[in-house]
């Protein structure tokens, strides 16, 4: 079946330049995802209320739509939901070759001129907020990510349309665009093949009833991005006019495992909630699924299609979940 789809996201590419040497984890999505957070909450919170769980602004500021999105109790389709998931992810790389066989991947030193690249995807009316999502991303960088004396600069923020990317902003000129922001455009593609390869690119962290799961099996991967997906279209109106084909979770358990060289890849975060070093991880590298004869993935291809735009699993807004379908 053929497709060519308009979805209500957009991505968007930034360029920070190290101002001072500085020490990054290898793979800084929580990083870059803290401090974004708490630099936009200093500069657009205007109650100052400890929370924005009883705030009467928690539907439409800039802060709570990004990082803490709350379901409108006045409309019942969100009544499941006491919170959205955020609607966003960071598009990093992480350098396999950089990992050792143990442990995480190790830290990387920056000196001053060196950039740091990072891409994000927003999806519905956070789009609408994005100069200020730039300006906190412009402080966050000033105020030093890392530690204060490691201090970067926004060098540039483009958005991604289909003709190639739009300067938003770009450090010579000093002032910042702000054109409508394009739909992300998804074409079909032919899975028409017995073997298909999936890359992990970032670590991929999923959880079904409440328990991690690792090797992913064909029918877990089907399983985490038809939650994902439901979840992002009950908030956002992801899939609005789009079908997916019929039971994908059932018809899933019959694809196997040909070969898995994937590894499970433990991080660390500091939690400024609970003040502690946390550990995350998820699997990375690539496997290889097989169909039964007589059997292909064209049922699948929309809905991993859409997942390599919107990842699968958890911690999406780090980073985490950044997946690739490649056809044997």
């Amino acid at each position: 079946m053929a497709w060519d789809l308009e979805l209500p996201a957009t991505s968007y590419r930034f360029t920070l330049v190290a101002e001072t040497p500085a020490t990054l984890p290898a793979f800084p999505g929580p990083t870059l995802r803290g401090a974004l957070g708490h630099t936009l909450r200093r500069l657009v919170c205007a109650t100052r209320m400890p929370a924005c769980a009883p705030c009467p602004f928690r539907f439409t500021c800039a802060y709570p739509l990004l990082f803490e999105p709350h379901a409108p109790p006045d409309q019942p389709e969100f009544a499941r939901y006491a919170r959205l998931p955020t609607p966003f992810t960071l598009e990093l790389t992480l350098d396999f070759s950089m990992i050792p066989n143990r442990g995480g991947p190790p830290l990387h030193a920056f000196t001053p001129g060196d950039p740091l690249v990072f891409g994000m995807t927003l999806l519905g009316r956070a789009r609408e907020h994005m100069p200020y999502y730039v300006h906190a991303i412009m402080e966050m960088a000033r105020a030093g990510l890392g530690g204060p004396h490691q201090r970067f600069r926004l060098a540039r923020a483009e958005m991604i349309a289909a003709d190639g990317p739009v300067i938003l902003y770009e450090e010579s000129e000093g002032f910042l665009r702000h054109p409508p922001a394009p739909p992300a455009r998804l074409a079909s593609r032919d899975l028409a093949t017995r073997q298909l390869a999936v890359h992990f690119h970032t670590p991929a962290r999923l959880e079904l009833r409440n328990d991690l799961v690792y090797p992913i099996e064909f029918h877990h991967l089907v399983q985490a991005l038809l939650q994902r997906l439901r979840a992002l279209d009950a908030g956002y109106g992801l899939l609005r006019g789009i079908e997916l084909p019929g039971d994908l979770a059932a018809a899933a358990r019959a694809v196997r495992r040909a070969d898995d060289q994937t590894r499970w890849l433990d991080l660390r975060r500091y939690s400024t909630r609970q003040k502690t070093a946390m550990r995350i991880g998820g699997a990375v590298g690539t496997v290889i699924y097989e169909s039964p004869e007589g059997f292909d993935f064209r049922p699948f291809a929309l809905l991993l299609a859409l997942g390599e735009i919107f990842h699968v699993g958890k911690l999406t807004s780090m980073g985490f979940g950044r997946m690739e379908v490649d056809p044997l």
